[in-house]
């Protein structure tokens, strides 16, 4: 894979081998539906060994009651979830309370996830040096946390992905814009990092055929997948969800599906109106890369081998 990685950053041996890809997800469930298709793809490929998840944002608490039940509900109680950090850097807290939470009963309220989300990403990182890919599908409040509580993590990371960040939308996109001081700690940390902008996302519009499978399924998962997809449909008006989310975990574990470009990323700070702006210059020695362009038939079967086992 040194034609999509460039030659700093060994062959992915895992995929190489069959190995496992040993992945640790930061997400912001609860707002947006598409954060649950993607734990599910995090927890479902046979290649795929999720090694935890931690919740950012509003609400961490009951994000982490949403991610629990979806682990529950695929049964993988196994993987460990925590809560993380509920604002960011210097942010004022939001006081957003997600949409998804309606699908929790009584009995996943019962679970009261531990509350030291930083802590258990910095463990997992050095627990696997070397090997960890991180995903992040929110504000990068805690990996920035992490790392300034241990700066020496930055060389551990294997690869970051993330969902976040737009080159030519001209708009300054949710998950930096939740936190763009955290954005520009982990862009310039050194951690070899692959972007997946909106740009790119927004075109992971679930194919009607599909929606429809997963509205007639009777498997657990997807009548819970159908249950939160329809909260996020009536919230928004929209005629199917867009997986932002899913396509930057499945580019974390096939990183072949994409074409990607050497660059360095910049978040602007200050701007009255600019503020969490990413500017993506394309530099042939950058520490990070942006997706370009997606195999888009090899992510739908990514994500359809997920659902529909």
């Amino acid at each position: 894979m040194a034609n999509r990685f460039g030659s700093e950053i060994p062959d992915d041996e895992a995929v190489v081998s069959g190995m496992a890809v040993r992945l640790f997800v930061d997400t912001d469930i609860g707002s947006n539906v598409d954060d649950a298709f993607a734990l599910v793809i995090a927890a479902r490929l046979p290649d795929v060994e999720l090694l935890g998840v931690t919740t950012v944002g509003s609400m961490v608490a009951v994000r982490a009651q949403l991610a629990r039940k979806v682990m529950a509900t695929l049964g993988k109680r196994g993987v460990p979830v925590s809560a993380g950090c509920s604002q960011g850097l210097i942010e004022p807290p939001s006081r957003h309370f997600p949409e998804q939470a309606a699908v929790l009963d009584e009995v996943d309220k019962l679970f009261f996830p531990p509350a030291n989300g930083i802590d258990f990403l910095r463990d997992a990182i050095r627990r696997n040096p070397g090997e960890l890919v991180v995903v992040t599908l929110g504000a990068m409040t805690n990996l920035a946390l992490a790392l300034r509580a241990e700066p020496a993590l930055c060389r551990l990371i294997r690869r970051l992905v993330v969902m976040a960040g737009t080159e030519a939308l001209h708009y300054a996109e949710t998950n930096i814009r939740s936190d763009p001081e955290a954005a520009f700690i982990v862009f310039n940390s050194g951690i070899p990092f692959v972007m997946v902008p909106k740009d790119i996302t927004q075109h992971a519009v679930m194919p009607e055929a599909m929606l429809e499978r997963l509205q007639k399924s009777d498997s657990p998962i997807c009548k819970l997948l159908w249950e939160m997809t329809q909260i996020w449909l009536q919230s928004t008006g929209a005629k199917a969800p867009i997986l932002n989310d899913p396509l930057a975990v499945a580019i974390a574990v096939r990183p072949e599906i994409a074409t990607l470009e050497r660059v360095r990323v910049e978040v602007e700070l200050q701007g009255a109106h600019t503020r969490g702006f990413t500017i993506v210059k394309p530099e042939p020695t950058g520490p990070g890369w942006i997706v370009r362009s997606v195999n888009w038939d090899s992510f739908w079967s990514v994500v359809e081998s997920a659902l529909f086992q």
